[in-house]
């Protein structure tokens, strides 16, 4: 039996997927159930090198479609694709995440040098997927850690815990010889709060309870990109190129529930189109679509009222932005509809917010000293926030403006200290990857490692912006 106390799991059973919600109180293991992973899969054992680059793509013929929702790869052409979402530049991924093993095993070595009796024994690695979605870089990721080490599987969606957690099964059921995946149902934003109150035994020390707790995580992995499924699926209404109600909310109605502690919002993207005043309709396509011609968007917008269905929305955009412009691809009514409705979804989603939260406080708090923070990013406004936070250590504009203020004459910082260090340049997905999957083409890959964590006089520990 497992320990769950206040959280949300999802046990498996061979034909469906259950919710159980525990408060002070126990959940048994989840039921076993038919495995989701084909007997044709390979398993990587812990000693097993990543694939390389030529290893793991595979030839074809056929060329990748410049549209930005068209069909994502399947599970043939990508390693770790299902027919939910393939997972976007899983290698690079999975390999930022494991250079924490090497500020680990740095540390280990202090330890025992500075006291001889120190036990051998290995410490589990904690990992955290805050945007589980298909589970494909957390499967990815499992294959390449040992028995004890405890992956974490964060979702708001319930329908992404539900197939992660079919295709993850073997790594849920008291696996003694794998490490341990635990799925959990909640928003990234509220991994600090969450986290600490898990509790999970390992195979490697029975029935030793191992509290994850703050900066004691080895890696956090954030995924912004919307998933292949929530795009395919109409009833969603994320995409235009199916018809369905404009709604644009990540979570469901079936993960919105007292016992889960989420709440779901009520706003949907047809109420913001069919309520807002130009102006309000400008600015949002401006500041979250980065929209050349948000105004003529806007007005067109209340004039084709009332927007019920995605196809409603299209053809106001379709009014006033032409099927091709030959002076730029980016103003063609395709990439218009893309950043349209991608405005709406951030803020229907509160997306903004959402990024600050994670990227401020619940990263820095979770990390240990030498943890990495890989984030894939797909527009940007995450991308500049990202790469704000790894160098500045704050979302806020203040390079430009206050930068000399914490620098001495020698250009050295002498500011607040800050809590990551970036690791090397941002990566882009390579050409084979795009043209197997055309949702990678705009994703960017940046790694950021955690600094050493702030301690006061009082040898109590403190975040990088002096909170306990």
């Amino acid at each position: 039996m497992r320990l769950y106390p206040f959280w949300t799991a999802v046990a498996v059973s061979p034909l469906h997927v259950h919710v159980l919600t525990a408060s002070r109180g126990t959940v048994s293991a989840f039921t076993a159930g038919p495995s989701y992973r084909s007997s044709t899969r390979r398993m990587y054992s812990s000693s097993t090198k990543i694939p390389t680059e030529q290893q793991t793509r595979q030839d074809d013929n056929e060329d990748g479609d410049d549209d930005l929702f068209s069909a994502t790869a399947t599970s043939s052409s990508l390693p770790f694709a299902s027919t939910y979402h393939a997972p976007v530049m899983w290698k690079e991924c999975i390999e930022g995440l494991l250079g924490c093993q090497r500020a680990r095993q740095r540390q280990q070595l202090q330890e025992e040098d500075d006291d001889s009796d120190t036990s051998c024994s290995r410490e589990p690695l904690f990992f955290v997927d805050g945007t589980l979605g298909g589970g494909g870089h957390s499967e990815a990721l499992l294959q390449q850690l040992k028995p004890g080490d405890v992956v974490f599987g964060c979702d708001v969606d319930f329908n992404a815990l539900q197939t992660a957690s079919q295709r993850l099964e073997a790594y849920m059921n008291n696996p003694q010889d794998l490490p341990l995946f635990v799925p959990v149902q909640c928003n990234f934003a509220q991994l600090a709060q969450r986290l600490p109150q898990i509790t999970t035994t390992t195979a490697n020390d029975d029935d030793t309870p191992l509290l994850p707790s703050l900066h004691s995580i080895d890696g956090i992995l954030l995924d912004f990109g919307v998933s292949s499924h929530q795009i395919d699926t109409p009833e969603r209404g994320f995409a235009f190129m199916a018809e369905g109600p404009l709604d644009m909310r990540m979570s469901t109605s079936s993960s919105s529930s007292d016992n889960t502690q989420q709440s779901q919002s009520s706003l949907t993207a047809a109420d913001l189109v069919n309520e807002l005043q130009e102006s309000d309709l400008t600015r949002i396509l401006k500041q979250f679509g980065d929209e050349p011609r948000a105004r003529a968007i806007a007005k067109s917008i209340l004039n084709n009222r009332p927007l019920v269905t995605t196809t409603d929305l299209q053809q106001a955009v379709a009014d006033v932005v032409p099927a091709f412009d030959k002076r730029s691809k980016r103003k063609g009514r395709t990439a218009t509809c893309a950043r349209v409705f991608q405005a709406l979804r951030i803020v229907v989603n509160q997306e903004d917010l959402v990024l600050q939260r994670v990227l401020e406080e619940a990263c820095p708090q979770l990390l240990r000293p030498g943890g990495r923070l890989v984030v894939l990013s797909y527009h940007s406004m995450e991308d500049r926030a990202t790469k704000r936070i790894m160098r500045d250590g704050t979302i806020a504009k203040v390079r430009a403006s206050s930068s000399l203020l914490h620098k001495d004459m020698y250009g050295n910082w002498n500011g607040p200290p800050k809590p990551f260090r970036p690791v090397g340049k941002f990566q882009k997905a390579s050409e084979q990857e795009v043209a197997l999957n055309s949702r990678a083409r705009s994703a960017t890959l940046r790694i950021a490692e955690r600094l050493e964590v702030v301690v006061d006089s009082d040898e109590e520990e403190e975040d990088t912006y002096g909170r306990p």
